[in-house]
């Protein structure tokens, strides 16, 4: 193996042009060979601060090869595998010391440090080409770098239900960056550039999917919860965050070469989980109004009317359109048609204890069913007043009447007394 290596040197020429065919499986797969230096055996090397100098056995070289990915030093002594190796993706620096009589050629990263001196090869178009192809690998690594931190930041604004699309915009900006790293060097291996560039791109689409879809989850299983509680104004501003994360993981699936695996099953299962929370939501506040609709006591009228009205209510204020599917102005006339149901049923009991005082021969009876009476029409007054398209008026007129009726209730027994 030491003459593969020593044979990598234009076939043991010494002028120090490289020859891959000669260094077997000590180069990965696809990995080109641009340079070799060689000097009699002795590598400098600095790490944490402390500087070594490694030294091959007996009269054996080292070897400094550069290649299209990396900078490998070797001792001759061993050549099965590299001494010391630099990825040209942590590449600082590289410069060539000149002396006298010979020149050393530095290597940096940033915590380690190769001074070599050849004896073969030419120094100054190895730290050329180690500059030039270096800086374009390293300038890569940097762009993808910050694009995996806009990666990351993506996915944090989707987990706390925020608007993540600036963060894709800014990994996309460094993605064009890297690209340009691959094409600025004709030297540079642009293929693997760009192949390192899409890896990345792949990781950005995979999060656009499984961070959408992951928010849906999240915000569905927020719905069930709220809606064991009874808790219905949670329930629909989640069912509404649920269903716009499904339109976007479904828009961010559509838009990707390679979508994770099983995204596209995973999706359409929420899809339809989340449609059927909603039909049954929407199902129940129907089952409320025709309870409503049915009942022969005003009290449970009220109850059923009410109890549709907060579902209705809260679905509008949520913002729901087009889900389970009900548009916005259809729940909005639904709304106002259950808010009528429930003014009449709310009147129609107070006016059942108004009469009911009216009827009554013992004043103290009398005054406490149109106090229940004006509660009623109070109650109705301040709906009306609350609701679009419903006036408050007619109900304020009859609080004061009932009013009117209970002071005059209590004037006779005081009177009486």
């Amino acid at each position: 193996m030491f003459d593969r290596v020593n044979d990598a040197i234009s076939g043991g020429s010494g002028s120090g042009d490289a020859d891959a065919e000669h260094l077997g499986d000590m180069l990965r797969e696809g990995e080109q060979l641009a340079h070799a230096l060689a000097n009699d055996g002795t590598i400098e090397h600095t790490q944490d601060g402390r500087t070594t100098t490694i030294e091959s056995s007996g009269d054996h070289g080292a070897y400094m090869l550069v290649t299209d990915e990396r900078v490998l030093w070797i001792l001759g002594d061993k050549p099965e595998e590299p001494e010391i190796a630099f990825e040209l993706t942590d590449l600082e620096t590289s410069h060539v010391r000149k002396g006298l009589l010979n020149s050393k050629l530095e290597v940096q990263t940033d915590d380690e440090t190769v001074v070599f001196d050849p004896d073969e090869g030419d120094v100054e178009e190895a730290e050329d080409y180690i500059d030039a192809v270096g800086s374009s690998w390293s300038d890569m690594a940097a762009a993808l770098a910050h694009a995996r931190d806009a990666i990351a930041a993506y996915e944090d604004a989707c987990q706390r239900g925020k608007d993540p699309n600036q963060h894709a915009l800014s990994a996309r900006s460094q993605f064009s960056q890297a690209r340009r790293c691959a094409t600025r060097e004709d030297r540079a291996p642009e293929q693997k550039i760009r192949t390192e560039v899409n890896a990345v791109v792949e990781e950005l689409e995979h999060t656009t999917v499984t961070a959408w879809l992951d928010r849906a989850v999240s915000a569905y299983e927020t719905v069930e919860t709220a809606l064991e509680d009874g808790d219905y104004g949670e329930a629909c501003e989640a069912y509404v965050d649920a269903a716009e994360a499904i339109e976007e993981a479904r828009e961010s699936l559509d838009d990707v070469d390679h979508p994770p695996e099983g995204a596209a099953d995973r999706l359409d299962s929420l899809e339809s989980d989340l449609r059927a929370a909603g039909e049954g939501f929407l199902d129940d506040a129907a089952g409320r109004c025709e309870t409503a609709l049915s009942a022969e006591d005003a009290t449970v009228a009220v109850d059923a009317w009410e109890e549709a009205f907060d579902r209705y209510r809260a679905a509008t204020d949520a913002g729901w359109n087009g889900y389970a599917p009900v548009s916005e102005d259809a729940l909005e006339y639904q709304l106002t048609w259950v808010t009528a149901g429930l003014l009449e049923a709310m009147s129609a009991h107070a006016a059942a204890l108004e009469r009911e005082g009216d009827d009554s021969a013992d004043d103290d009876e009398a005054g406490d069913r149109y106090e229940d009476a004006e509660a009623w029409f109070e109650r109705a007054r301040d709906l009306a007043a609350e609701r679009p398209h419903h006036e408050a008026d007619p109900y304020e007129e009859a609080l004061d009447r009932v009013e009117e009726k209970r002071l005059e209730s209590a004037g006779w027994e005081f009177g009486g007394g």
